[in-house]
C-alpha cells in the first residue's frame, strides 16, 4: 500500500438559474497514484441512467405524485474502507514533532479509486435493511411497498437522490430515516435534477 497526499479542491455550485448557489472546499486524496490490484480491486460509481429518471418523472406525472429530492452531504466520507490506505498529514495541519507520521484511513475519502464503491455499498446496505427491493436491471433504483398498493420509489445518482410514491407518510418516513442515517440536505420538491 502506498501513502497518498491531499490537495484542496474549490468548486462553485450553480443553481437551476445558473446563478451562484454556494462555494465548496473539499480535501481530496491524490488517488491517481493508486495501482489496481495493489491499492484497490474494484472501482465504480453507480449512477442512474437518464432514461430511468425520465421514467420515474413520467410515472409521477401520470399518477400526480410529488417528486422529492435529497442530497447526501460529503457522501463518499460515509463509505467504509476494506483496504488499508494511509495518507500524509494535510499541509498546515501537521502535528508538531510528528510531521513524518501518516494517517490510516477508516472511511473513504474523495479522490480514492475505491471511494464510490465504498459509498454505494453503505447506502445499498441501508436500503436493504429498510426493506427496499433493488431493481435487477437498474442498480440505482429501489422500491418499497406497504399494505398492498402503497409504494415508494427511490433513484440514486451518486449522492443525489429523488423519491416519489403514492403515500406521503411513506415519503416522510423515508426522508426522516435518511436524515437520521446520513448528513442530508432536504431539497424539498424536485425543481432541478441533472439538468432536468
Amino acid at each position: 500500500m502506498g501513502v497518498y497526499c491531499f490537495k484542496w479542491i474549490y468548486k462553485t455550485k450553480l443553481n437551476e438559474n445558473g446563478e451562484i448557489d454556494k462555494y465548496k472546499a473539499r480535501l481530496v486524496a491524490k488517488g491517481y497514484a493508486q495501482q489496481y490490484g495493489v491499492d484497490y480491486t474494484e472501482v465504480f460509481a453507480q449512477v442512474a441512467r437518464l432514461d430511468t429518471i425520465r421514467l420515474i418523472l413520467a410515472l409521477a406525472a401520470q399518477h400526480s405524485w410529488d417528486v422529492f429530492q435529497l442530497d447526501v452531504k460529503s457522501a463518499f466520507l460515509h463509505g467504509e474502507l476494506n483496504e488499508e490506505v494511509s495518507v500524509n498529514q494535510p499541509l498546515g495541519y501537521e502535528k508538531k514533532g510528528e510531521e513524518n507520521k501518516v494517517y490510516k484511513l477508516k472511511k473513504a475519502l474523495y479522490g480514492l479509486k475505491q471511494a464510490p464503491r465504498a459509498w454505494y455499498s453503505k447506502i445499498e446496505a441501508y436500503f436493504v435493511r429498510e426493506g427496499f427491493e433493488k431493481c435487477f436491471c437498474e442498480h440505482t433504483l429501489f422500491k418499497k411497498t406497504k399494505e398492498g398498493s402503497k409504494i415508494l420509489i427511490v433513484s440514486l445518482y451518486i449522492e443525489d437522490l429523488i423519491y416519489t410514491g403514492n403515500d406521503m407518510n411513506m415519503c416522510d418516513e423515508f426522508k426522516n430515516s435518511m436524515m437520521v442515517e446520513f448528513d442530508m440536505s432536504d431539497l424539498g420538491r424536485m425543481r432541478y435534477f441533472l439538468g432536468v
